[in-house]
């Protein structure tokens, strides 16, 4: 039988309130009597947050019996995920170590990871007419829960279906040791990767995908660079540093009314709605009056116009750069003090930044999807139909 599931968080404080509230009126008492009542309901709110938090430990201990080891890096779970958990652990470390070399040995041991069933004993279902109920089942596994730890600190886990997939478990496992490889970085560098490193294979039509993204984008230096313009993919990489005037920097005219409407999260646009008229909002989003955009931007901090290269871009300049580099490349890069992501992709990858950008654009360039454009057999088919049509046509109306 499982122990039961963490407390929620509601229920901690539900219970501490009781625990205070049942108290008597302190006012009615005497100083030494409140002080003596104070101590004591302190005294036991302690004891039940000390209970609550150990049956939360004990109950997310459940199930971790078995510890999985491989080249370093330890992972507990149960007894009958074991086996999977090794293989994909192995299968895991094996990709990873194609690409960042001996680092894997000496990132592993400092990663803990837990897989673990989840539980349940009841049944939701919905009628129209009832509603939803809740029914008690026998006891039985609806998924797993896969999380880890980096140096102490969390590292975000996955959610995983029931029955599970070795293939899926590996994927996370691989993620969870990017993250963890992100971490090992120079902060800004981090950042800019969005935590986490790319080590799985990359998909066949990443840089097709990509010239989409840079061709469409709605920062006009993201198109010049999709134009093969090296200065704007470095601009728009902020491979240097931030541009001080970031919108004067990334942005044509013609891209304000687009921006007005987009940057920023959404408490940023909130913020500068309520501070602008309907009218002004219309005239610069609708009509496109430069300067109310100019106006409106203007109510925004800096940090709402972020680098506008997409992520999927930079994990390909990244991935590019591993390549570049070899498995030495994170060690490299791990070690390098320069400030800039331009120089510290240069150091991983042992070739100037501008090379690197060179051949990255000319890799996204060949990668662009083939024109729209008629081949011969649409051409055919096309004079076929007209054809055809003109022939109904000449014998009269013969759709009446």
């Amino acid at each position: 039988m499982s122990s039961p599931p963490p407390l929620p968080t509601v229920v901690r404080r539900t219970a501490l309130w009781f625990a205070l509230a049942a108290g008597v009126p302190l006012s009615a008492q005497s100083p030494d009597a409140t002080v003596a009542r104070q101590q004591a309901l302190r005294a036991r709110a302690d004891s039940l947050k000390q209970r609550i938090d150990s049956l939360a430990a004990a109950a997310n201990e459940t199930g971790l019996d078995t510890a999985v080891v491989v080249r370093g890096l330890r992972l507990r779970t149960g007894a009958a995920l074991a086996s999977d958990a090794a293989a994909a652990l192995e299968d895991a470390l094996t990709k990873a170590a194609a690409v960042v070399g001996e680092e894997t040995d000496s990132l592993a041991p400092r990663l803990a990871l837990t897989l673990r069933e989840r539980r349940t004993s009841v049944r939701e279902s919905y009628s129209p007419i009832t509603g939803f109920s809740v029914q008690p089942t026998k006891e039985r596994v609806t998924g797993y829960v896969f999380d880890g730890m980096y140096d102490g600190r969390d590292i975000p886990g996955a959610s995983l279906a029931h029955p599970l997939s070795q293939s899926d478990l590996a994927k996370s496992m691989l993620w969870e040791f990017e993250r963890a490889v992100a971490r090992h970085l120079p902060v800004a560098l981090g950042a800019w990767l969005a935590s986490r490193v790319p080590l799985a294979a990359a998909p066949k039509d990443l840089n097709a995908s990509v010239y989409r993204m840079l061709a469409t984008d709605p920062a006009a230096v993201v198109r010049k660079c999709a134009a093969g313009d090296r200065a704007a993919c470095r601009l728009g990489f902020a491979l240097d540093s931030l541009p001080t005037n970031r919108i004067a920097a990334w942005y044509d005219q013609s891209d304000l009314p687009s921006l007005a409407a987009n940057a920023g999260d959404g408490g940023q646009r909130s913020w500068m709605a309520q501070r602008t008229s309907r009218d002004e909002q219309s005239a610069c989003i609708e009509r496109a009056q430069l300067d109310v955009c100019r106006a409106m931007l203007s109510l925004l901090p800096a940090d709402a116009f972020r680098i506008p290269m997409p992520a999927a871009a930079r994990e390909s300049l990244m991935r590019l750069t591993l390549s570049t580099g070899g498995p030495q490349a994170i060690s490299r890069l791990r070690e390098t003090r320069d400030s800039t992501v331009a120089g510290q992709l240069a150091t991983a990858a042992g070739v100037p930044a501008d090379t690197l950008i060179d051949r990255w654009v000319r890799q996204v360039i060949a990668a662009r999807p083939s024109s729209p454009l008629p081949n011969a057999t649409f051409a055919l088919a096309s004079l076929a139909c007209i054809a055809l049509c003109a022939a109904w046509a000449v014998r009269g109306k013969p759709w009446n």
